[in-house]
């Protein structure tokens, strides 16, 4: 800021000097009382002014009217505002193609259709990116249209990337999972099997014993075996004599462990 109302003021003084030759040139002699009046009047208004423009003379003179406040220029240089990301098409599209891309957004963003304040705040700059392309917004130039754009072009990029390496990462974890859940399958069907094995043994076994005696228990234990691992009512029913069977031993096995003490 001080180096902004230092270059103010050399021009200002640049400009009583112009003014004062000026003066003296048109009068062919210099007048010290006039001549030092124009020239406290003339800083007196760069003062008052403000601004780099000073004074002024002829028809270009300033006005405070026209000044820019530094507070809106400071908005225009920090604007990251382009209408190509917006609209979703190369910086090199042409109108009809940014008009269509408008049309076509604008229609999934519009307030009638999804109120959200997100959706809001795309509509709007899907309104001033029209506005730019057609002409009738020129707050920015192209150059600073342009430069926005590749800004803003790399960001998404970077975060694309990252975002891709989040997704390889996920997809690594869910792979590895896969694999983890195909090894506990294949342990579970072979579990599976000696379960219905050893159930299809002893539930065949007790039922040939009853149905055919000594005879019957060996091709109740064989038949047994195979017919366990059906899922259909046999297999339920010779799993069940099975398990019933496997609980006898069980607690038989239990009481001789314990009758020595």
């Amino acid at each position: 800021y001080i180096t902004y109302r230092v270059f103010c003021y050399s021009q200002n003084l640049q400009k009583v000097r112009v003014m004062a030759i000026a003066f003296r040139t048109s009068t062919r002699r210099w007048r010290p009382d006039i001549g030092f009046g124009l020239v406290a009047f003339m800083l007196w208004i760069a003062v008052r002014n403000g601004d780099c423009s000073g004074f002024a003379f002829g028809p270009i003179a300033s006005t405070r009217s026209q000044r820019i406040p530094q507070v809106a220029l400071l908005a225009k240089s920090s604007d990251t505002f382009d209408p190509w990301t917006v609209l979703q098409i190369s910086p090199d599209a042409g109108v009809e193609e940014a008009k269509k891309a408008y049309r076509k957004l604008a229609a999934k963003y519009h307030p009638d259709v999804d109120p959200s304040p997100k959706a809001s705040d795309m509509f709007q700059k899907l309104v001033r990116a029209n506005a730019v392309i057609t002409g009738e917004d020129k707050g920015l130039d192209e150059t600073t249209l342009l430069t926005n754009a590749a800004n803003n072009l790399r960001d998404n990029i970077e975060f694309q990337k990252e975002r891709i390496e989040r997704l390889k990462q996920q997809a690594a974890d869910e792979e590895q999972r896969v694999q983890e859940m195909q090894e506990q399958q294949k342990k579970a069907e072979e579990k599976r099997d000696q379960v219905s094995g050893e159930l299809g043994l002893l539930g065949g076994s007790i039922l040939g014993l009853v149905v055919g005696g000594p005879t019957g228990l060996i091709l109740g234990a064989v038949g047994g075996i195979a017919l366990g691992k059906r899922n259909d009512s046999i297999g339920k029913v010779i799993r069940g004599a099975g398990t019933l069977v496997k609980g006898i031993f069980d607690a038989v096995g239990k009481a001789a462990g314990k009758s020595p003490e």
